[in-house]
């Protein structure tokens, strides 16, 4: 699963549809409906826990992170079996409540009947399509809900079909693999769609810029292959197509009257390598994407095109009281603005922007987790482009840095009690402060002085205490 995150400012990524209570209510509907469909108390809400007969445990250290079975079971296909009577359908519902306190109030509601500060909301709402399919073909596709705005949206989702081989004496899975998201078919928690962290308010007022890959998140659909030998490599290539303007729609998204086109083939790879000695585990490896994407699309302008390219590396000691997992990311990305420049959306032609992402997770007895991270983005100075990013006047640079923490408590990780001793709860508060924005500490847009404009406009201003909880079931 992708749980809602709104740590990056995507500034090209997805709209927000609004689609209303009516089509929210559907989606509490369909997931109530569905939970009364499975046979048995015991079988309340079908999951990979359920199909597995294995308890949250075995598959994350702290949820959504992946243990080495948790990486091989989602490599292999979702499709490995153990329960004595799996449920007929693989089906599961997450619910996501939080509460957020920025340290200044924001110049306005973010949301229609929220306030300026300290807003208590359910955030998401999602029904899973998660496990075995028919085969040797599995899935986790997900359709969220956004209670805050009535949004209603094809979420995160893949479908892949797994075989194995022999390759040089050693056993090799190769997979096929259909998703919407650049990123989200990975096993790693390195990535930008599994990267810590996985969870954030989505209410805050400024925060960085993101990548490309960032921005394409549910907007394309993509089919590729891959190869898993020896639980120690994996290669993959994908070629993605952005969706049109009916598409984006359809799914849930608002593209506005002139959407960005994304033209031709995005090409993506990736290669991971993880050697392993006893429970100690460390991956090394690169990812990337190339695409060309048409502002507003625009005839006879030319194209905007973005080589983002990725290095990350885990290393995650698995044993069977503690964890310890340290994860590190760079994404360089390469902008070229031929279009935007033509039309006035950028003041080079040539900019750089860079992601870096740092952090450490202990999690005791898959109970108690506790992270911090840092996270670092720069880049070129381009007032044009960082003022969209922004979505704020007179900014001059995309830098922003700052660091956050996580403790959380996962009491139901080896079961819950009764016969719902699959479902799991993680109840946490997070803390983001941020060193910079925009390139400055204080005033970094100039807005702080003119009517209405109050303390994020400031770095400080932006930190965010966030109390959540995340409840699958």
């Amino acid at each position: 699963m992708q749980p809602f995150q709104d740590f990056s400012n995507l500034s090209r990524a997805r709209g927000s549809a609004r689609l209303g209570g009516r089509a929210l209510l559907t989606l509490c509907a369909l997931a109530f409906v569905a939970l009364l469909a499975v046979e048995g108390p015991a079988q309340a809400v079908p999951s990979f826990s359920r199909q597995t007969g294995q308890a949250c445990a075995t598959c994350h250290t702290a949820f959504p992170e992946l243990t080495p079975f948790g990486r091989h079971f989602k490599l292999t296909g979702y499709i490995e079996e153990g329960a004595k009577n799996p449920p007929p359908l693989p089906l599961a519902a997450m619910l996501m409540p939080g509460f957020t306190h920025t340290q200044s109030k924001q110049d306005a509601p973010p949301s229609p009947g929220l306030k300026t500060n300290d807003n208590l909301v359910t955030q998401q709402v999602t029904g899973f399509l998660a496990g075995g399919i028919y085969g040797n073909l599995g899935a986790l596709v997900q359709v969220s809900g956004n209670p805050i705005n009535g949004q209603v949206w094809f979420d995160g989702s893949d479908a892949r079909y797994v075989d194995s081989f022999d390759l040089f004496g050693k056993k090799a899975y190769y997979g096929i693999d259909a998703n919407n998201t650049p990123t989200f078919q990975d096993a790693w928690n390195t990535v930008n769609a599994w990267g810590f962290p996985q969870l954030s308010s989505g209410v805050a007022a400024f925060s960085p810029p993101g990548t490309h890959i960032d921005a394409l998140a549910q907007s394309v659909a993509g089919g590729g292959a891959y190869v898993y030998w020896n639980d120690l490599v994996y290669a993959e290539l994908t070629a993605y197509l952005g969706y049109n303007k009916a598409t984006l729609e359809a799914f849930g998204m608002e593209p506005g009257p002139t959407p960005d086109v994304q033209r031709g083939a995005m090409p993506y790879w990736r290669l991971a390598v993880e050697p392993h000695w006893g429970d100690h585990y460390l991956m090394v490896g690169t990812y990337g994407l190339y695409g060309q994407t048409i502002p507003g699309g625009q005839a006879g302008i030319g194209a905007d095109s973005y080589l983002d390219v990725g290095f990350d590396s885990q290393y995650q000691y698995d044993g069977q009281q503690y964890s310890v997992t340290l994860k590190l990311s760079d994404v360089m990305e390469f902008q070229k603005f031929n279009a935007s420049f033509a039309t006035g959306g950028a003041s080079n032609v040539n900019d750089k922007l860079n992601s870096f992402k740092a952090n450490a997770t202990f999690v005791w007895d898959h109970t108690y987790s506790l992270t911090a991270g840092y996270f670092n983005v720069s880049g070129t100075g381009d007032p044009l482009w960082d003022q969209s990013a922004c979505g704020c006047n007179n900014v001059t640079s995309p830098n922003g840095s700052g660091l956050i923490f996580d403790a959380a408590y996962l009491p139901f990780s080896h079961g819950a009690p009764g016969p719902y001793k699959y479902a799991n709860v993680r109840i946490g508060v997070q803390y983001i402060t941020y060193l910079n924005l925009y390139g400055g500490t204080n005033n970094f847009d100039g807005m702080i002085g003119t009517p209405g404009a109050g303390g994020t406009h400031n770095a400080s201003g932006n930190n965010t205490a966030f109390l959540y909880a995340w409840a699958a079931f």
